[in-house]
């Protein structure tokens, strides 16, 4: 075998080792970095979180950043902090008693020491490639959800719950045409909105989460709602005051298995029939 056939065959082998391995990652663009410094000087880090955030390093290397290992660009930004349940994993969330508010009171130091806030910049706009992207049980003190977010049409996974963000919602959401999970439960701010024809965007949805918001505005909920063909997890709980629960004429949720409405007032005590016949379907009313 001739010496440049064996340099060819070898650099073959290793191109082949690098991609199995990742070990081609050429870091993250300058551009996408520079984004994620903008948004970092936006956010109040109250607990230096993002310290390894700058100098010469690689952004695919700071703290929650997952990037392609190929390409560097960023797919992933796990910015979330601890919610109630995840603080005490292994006794459960502590009971109503002296012992429930003592640990309370230690989840609520970490909540104000560890969480997020300030504002989000926009130049998360240029994280082209950003597909999941975790704010939850952060507190940014009842400011909108960034309209501009809607812009991030390669999102699969947004999740905002219990990220002290307050107002109405922005319908620009219904853009993220690629959205597989909403959640935008909860928080200790009113979230409400005027209608949700912008939820019919999301056809590849499979869970929702809005329990907490208000939805006594939107009379056609149900409607809507029902026509996301891919919707396997759906939760309302505490959205809806006072309000009919419209009827069906055609059910059409063939992927649902949870749907949760419970802590809501109807005026009158039923429940759609189509959802009697849903098979699978876990209720909670």
């Amino acid at each position: 075998m001739s010496v440049a056939l064996t340099i060819c065959f070898l650099l073959i082998a290793t191109i082949n080792v690098g991609l199995c391995y990742g070990n081609f990652n050429s870091g993250c663009s300058p551009s996408e970095r520079e984004a994620l410094l903008k948004f970092k000087y936006e956010l109040k880090d109250r607990s230096n979180r993002l310290t390894s955030w700058g100098g010469n390093e690689d952004c695919c290397g700071w703290y929650g950043v997952i990037c392609h290992n190929l390409t560097g660009h960023v797919l992933e930004l796990y910015l979330g902090s601890l919610s109630v349940e995840e603080y005490y994993p292994s006794s459960g969330f502590p009971s109503f008693s002296y012992y429930y508010y003592m640990k309370y009171r230690d989840y609520e130091e970490y909540y104000m020491k560890s969480t997020f806030g300030g504002k989000i910049s926009p130049s998360l706009l240029n994280l082209k490639h950003l597909r999941y992207f975790d704010l939850s049980n952060n507190d940014f003190g009842g400011i909108q959800i960034p309209k501009f977010l809607g812009s991030m049409k390669s999102l699969r996974y947004l999740n905002l719950s219990g990220a002290g963000f307050g107002g109405m919602v922005p319908h620009e959401l219904g853009n993220l045409s690629n959205l597989h999970y909403l959640n935008l439960n909860g928080g200790n701010y009113h979230k409400y909105v005027e209608n949700l024809h912008w939820i019919s965007g999301l056809a590849l949805l499979e869970f929702l989460d809005l329990t907490d918001v208000n939805l006594t505005q939107s009379f056609n909920w149900l409607k809507v709602i029902n026509i996301l063909p891919s919707l396997v997890e759906l939760h309302l709980s505490n959205c809806l005051y006072l309000q009919h629960i419209p009827p069906l004429v055609n059910v059409n949720f063939s992927s649902l298995s949870t749907l949760d409405l419970s802590l809501n007032y109807f005026h009158e005590s039923f429940v759609p029939i189509g959802f009697f016949i849903l098979k699978l379907l876990h209720l909670l009313i």
